[in-house]
């Protein structure tokens, strides 16, 4: 790594605020990333001085100093010229708001991502316990019941049309049609992803199709049967949690929802809530398992659950076992995908603070 001290350098001004304080460096930036060589010898435990570091880059301004574009700093305890006895790496801390704090529609936005995300899952927790909301807006969560139905069934290479007055008609046989659409649109989502270069939705797509052989091909009958009368609260499940999950992933430009997301996830969390609170309900005991269908009543032996009892062996037990315990995974995938980016869009902050810390109390001693 060279030495860099003559003021010719763009970060002179580094150099020399460091030196202020003691710190002799040498000083190099090479692809958005900021490199900064320690004597090992003087500084043979990282923690304090890369404290002091990170409070200084703080407080400088980073155009000024020719560091607007670096994304990542590395700090090298070095015994010889390229030979580093330790390494501590962090992101460079980025003063107040960033553009994309301000705009609704990005996907970095800190504040959306952090703040947003909560408030529309209250606010879904919100409607549910207001029984007049609750009634008025059931048809949201119909139509994810019925959704969940149908995308069983296209996935099954079968015909069906979600409807949103409790009814999905779904065929029986197998069309190859159906399958050639499904597998063309999980096509494009792949080429999509691919010319972007975003590689979650490739792996959607890839897993997508591997799910879609499988249940088209060599899935039996009865097994079809019996995940068709599954995936209606299924749905209301894995299919809200998958768009709520969403929330922080953008899609390729084909299937843009940079605002559609925010309307979106909050119907898929008023589903979500309600279908979570009423079957904690039912194991408690309280409510009862929804029997028959919406249209022919508790008495239909139509409905999803009477189905699952009698065509294929499903106790009350498993039943209510079977939805608590996905509602209790998705309820963790949304805790751990939330966390993940409040840690990751915000890394600065929480480093800053741990950093601050650590000078403080190194000063106090």
């Amino acid at each position: 790594m060279p030495s860099s001290s003559s003021d010719a350098h763009p970060q002179a001004h580094l150099i020399q605020r460091l030196q202020q304080q003691g710190i002799a460096t040498q000083v190099s930036v090479r692809q958005r990333q900021l490199h900064i060589g320690l004597d090992v010898a003087q500084y043979p435990k990282p923690q304090q001085v890369v404290a002091r570091i990170y409070t200084l880059l703080e407080q400088l301004n980073l155009e000024a100093c020719g560091l607007e574009s670096v994304e990542k700093v590395f700090v090298y305890g070095l015994s010889a010229p390229r030979q580093a006895d330790w390494t501590k790496s962090f992101a460079m801390p980025q003063p107040g708001f960033s553009q994309d704090d301000t705009d609704l529609s990005s996907f970095n936005n800190r504040i959306s991502n952090a703040i947003i995300f909560p408030i529309l899952m209250a606010l879904a927790l919100a409607m549910n316990a207001m029984p007049i909301i609750k009634f008025l807006l059931r048809g949201i969560s119909i139509w994810f019941h019925e959704f969940g139905h149908a995308i069983v069934a296209w996935l099954s290479g079968r015909k069906a049309i979600p409807l949103p007055l409790g009814w999905t008609p779904v065929e029986p046989e197998r069309s190859p049609l159906v399958y050639c659409c499904v597998l063309a649109l999980l096509g494009l989502l792949f080429w999509a992803g691919r010319k972007e270069d975003k590689r979650w939705p490739m792996v959607l797509a890839v897993a997508l199709a591997i799910l879609q052989f499988s249940m088209t091909w060599l899935m039996s009958a009865d097994t079809f049967d019996m995940w068709l009368y599954f995936g209606g609260i299924g749905g209301e499940f894995l299919l809200c949690t998958l768009l709520m999950v969403g929330f922080y992933f953008p899609l390729p430009d084909y299937f843009r929802w940079d605002l559609y997301r925010y309307p979106v996830v909050l119907g898929a969390a008023f589903t979500f809530w309600g279908s979570f609170w009423s079957w904690r309900q039912i194991d408690r005991g309280v409510e009862s398992i929804p029997w028959g269908s919406m249209w022919g009543g508790p008495e239909h032996t139509g409905g999803d659950m009477n189905q699952l009892s009698l065509s294929h062996g499903w106790s009350n037990a498993q039943i209510i076992s079977t939805y608590n315990r996905i509602g209790f995974w998705c309820v963790l995938l949304l805790l751990g995908v939330y966390g993940y980016f409040l840690l990751k869009q915000n890394r600065t902050v929480f480093f800053g603070w741990w950093q601050r810390a650590i000078a403080q109390s190194s000063g106090r001693s």
